[in-house]
């Protein structure tokens, strides 16, 4: 007996067989009809439809015999498959490939064979449709062809069959996927009548404070007592705190659905952050007769990494919730560090009422955006639906999370968990700046909106500076042509011509290519900001008007400094390199502080274990880089720049803090006297300027401190992208 060689094709003719998903499957009576078919025409008493798979041949169908598979080693179907016509063998006993064959020499005592193969229509043979018989025969060439056409009508059927399951499938899908399709639009509808309902609430909301304000603004104005005024003020400001807030929802909400909310990682004071929480929380339970209590865990660390003002949004708005609903008893807000390792806190906050509870039906919703517990909860107790939508949402984005139990009439437990690393940065204290005197200044304003002029006019006296106010861009380039002006601060959207346009018509003058401009817009979207500085900007002042912001503007823009003024253009123009407007800034800082003779800028790695010099400019105005100084040789140094953000060491030799460094650091390089400033970006220290005295010692004077801090003001509102890409 001579085995059948297996085909070349074997992987994709098994795939092809197990595509059809025939194998020991029951008999169909339509491929019965055809194997018995074969037999009559063929006459033979024996006829089968065999597939061929790793170890036998299996029979979909069998006509006069009863087995129903045999070993594929033995098989004549095995030889068949191989060809690509009907396979004949006229008398077994004389062919040496089967003479010997179990299956000649026993049951069913083959003579004759003849198989057709099956083959798909991609062309892989995965079986045949063969007679048999215990005499010896020859088919004449009818039988041949009948043979033929009936095994092509096996593959036929199986695919018609695999062509029904696939279509039952895709049926089957179509019939889930509709079913999404009528939920995607049940939940659009409801979502649809839920904004709806938000809208109608939220003009609501809205018009309460503005009736307020408005109201409130006009009795204030007829009451002749400075006591009612007062009050009308103060409710005033009520009022505008809530519309605030809920402006404040709307634009957070749209930013997250967006992608577009910025989590900071900065460090913080948890403890401050919840104390200041607290303190109008406090009055708003009094106002209501409930008590407000608060417990934080001493364990807390003094400084952590994390997001301060998400971090106190999600808190308020849990307690303001509990205190909105809750009419009798009291709220707690407790505050417990859970678990903790070297440099990680995992702390909870716990937010406890007795009020009103949440219903089961509503607990299920409680967390979707325009939903309230009930339609009747906004009239009674206000609020837009999005405050708890926005904090799941926030506290996701800063991998925390946030759970709550309740019952009806009982109360409610909100708890709000995050992970915080700590911080090496053990308690920031700012320096205090100077305000800038731009006595005999003239600032020219652009701004059509009576109350932003009527704030930053009152912003702008304390600085003793000449203000003139104009309605739009149109007003703003004629006085720029027609008197002589030191800073214009432009709005960006007015009337007639806005500030984009106007900021185009000043720079293509010839007088208008100095004077500094700065955009006022309450769009600090990074595009907007990119875009007004294109146009020829020199900063941008955000609204709400920042004190301490402006301050830092006007030191960098003070016309009486024009060596600073003229830094500050030239390190904001896009053409100049990095390494030339750290250049600047070192050359910049050995003119007002001429006891500096070696100067340096300095940016700490993220973790705060290493600071690297960017660059320095020695005594002789040569430029040395890479000196990097570690934490861990030299800690005092680290933990007390931190800490304090100026470190005066008029004797660098003899200070307590940089003793340490007189070996490795000074001495090599001569230094005697060090004054370091530490700058900061948005809140987060970034690095440090660094002076130097060599070869002698100095004492640094209070105009050297403070010209510093006009060098950070520079370095932090022009150099930030440089330098953290740096």
């Amino acid at each position: 007996m001579i085995k059948a060689q297996i085909p070349e094709d074997e992987e994709s003719r098994l795939k092809a067989l197990y595509e059809y998903e025939i194998l020991d499957t029951k008999t169909e009576k339509v491929f019965d009809d055809l194997t018995q078919l074969a037999s009559d025409i063929c006459e033979a008493p024996i006829s089968l439809i065999s597939l061929i798979d790793p170890q036998r041949q299996w029979f979909k169908s069998k006509y006069g015999i009863d087995v129903d598979y045999t070993n594929r080693d033995i098989a004549f179907c095995s030889h068949a498959i191989l060809q690509d016509h009907v396979f004949e063998i006229q008398n077994a006993l004389l062919d040496e490939r089967f003479y010997d064959n179990p299956l000649v020499t026993d049951n069913p005592n083959i003579r004759f064979y003849a198989g057709t193969p099956l083959i798909t229509p991609d062309g892989s043979t995965i079986g045949t449709l063969c007679v048999i018989s215990d005499k010896q025969k020859k088919l004449t060439q009818r039988q041949i062809n009948a043979l033929t056409i009936l095994g092509k009508e096996v593959i036929a059927q199986l695919e018609l069959r695999l062509n029904n399951r696939r279509l039952t499938a895709a049926l089957e899908r179509q019939k889930i996927h509709n079913k999404k399709l009528e939920e995607l639009k049940k939940e659009a509808d409801t979502a649809n009548t839920l904004k709806g309902r938000f809208l109608a609430n939220m003009s609501h909301e809205l018009r309460t404070p503005l009736h307020g304000i408005l109201n409130l603004a006009e009795l204030g104005l007829t009451e002749t007592s400075n006591i009612e005024k007062d009050k009308a003020l103060k409710s005033i400001l009520t009022s505008a705190d809530m519309l605030s807030n809920i402006v404040n929802d709307i634009l957070d909400f749209s930013k997250i659905e967006a992608g577009k909310l910025n989590i900071e990682n900065i460090d913080f004071s948890l403890t401050e952050t919840i104390n200041n929480v607290i303190a109008p929380l406090i009055k708003q339970a009094s106002n209501k007769n409930i008590i407000f209590i608060s417990s934080i865990d001493k364990k807390i660390a003094t400084a952590l990494k994390g997001d301060p003002v998400r971090i106190a949004q999600i808190l308020n708005n849990l307690c303001s919730n509990a205190i909105k609903f809750t009419t009798q008893g009291r709220v707690e807000l407790n505050v417990t560090v859970q678990s903790c390792s070297l440099n990680t806190q995992h702390i909870v906050f716990e937010v406890i009422d007795t009020g009103i509870g949440i219903s089961k039906a509503a607990q299920r919703k409680l967390f979707q955006e325009f939903h309230q517990a009930d339609s009747s909860t906004s009239r009674k107790y206000g609020g837009t639906g999005l405050g708890l939508s926005i904090c799941t949402k926030l506290s996701e984005l800063m991998n925390g999370k946030i759970n709550f139990s309740s019952k009806e009439a009982e109360g409610s437990i909100f708890t709000y968990q995050q992970s915080f690393e700590t911080s090496v940065v053990g308690g920031l204290v700012k320096q205090e700046k100077e305000i800038t005197d731009l006595q005999g200044c003239t600032i020219l304003i652009a701004e059509d909106n009576q109350v932003n002029q009527l704030v930053i006019s009152k912003m702008l006296q304390v600085h003793n500076v000449r203000v003139v106010l104009t309605k739009n861009g149109k007003e703003c380039v004629n006085y720029f042509n027609a008197h002589s002006v030191d800073l214009v601060f432009m709005d960006i959207q007015m009337p007639v011509m806005d500030g984009v346009q106007a900021t185009k018509i000043i720079r293509s003058q010839q007088n208008g290519k100095l004077t500094p401009i700065i955009a006022m817009t309450a769009n600090t979207m990074k595009e907007d900001i990119e875009h007004y500085l294109d146009i020829g900007m020199d900063g941008y002042l955000t609204k709400p008007f920042n004190k301490e912001y402006l301050n830092s503007l006007l030191n960098v823009y003070n016309p009486k400094n024009t060596n600073l003024t003229n830094l500050a253009a030239k390190i904001s123009n896009p053409n100049i390199t990095s390494e030339d407007k750290l250049k600047q800034i070192c050359t910049e800082l050995k003119k007002l502080i001429p006891h500096a003779n070696r100067v340096s800028l300095w940016l700490f790695n993220h973790d705060f274990t290493a600071i690297n010099s960017l660059i320095c400019l020695d005594e002789n105005d040569k430029i040395i880089n890479g000196s990097v100084l570690k934490t861990e040789d030299f800690p005092a140094y680290f933990n007390y720049i931190l800490d304090n953000k100026v470190l005066d060491a008029s004797d660098a030799r003899n200070h307590e803090i940089t003793k340490d460094f007189t070996k490795v650091y000074f001495e090599p390089s001569n230094i005697y006297s060090l004054l370091d400033y530490i700058y900061f970006i948005n809140n987060k220290p970034l690095g440090v300027i660094c002076c130097e005295r060599v070869s002698s010692k100095v004492s640094w004077s209070h105009a050297d401190k403070q010209s510093l801090i006009k060098i950070a003001d520079v370095t932090t509102l022009f150099l930030s992208k440089q330098l953290k890409s740096s």
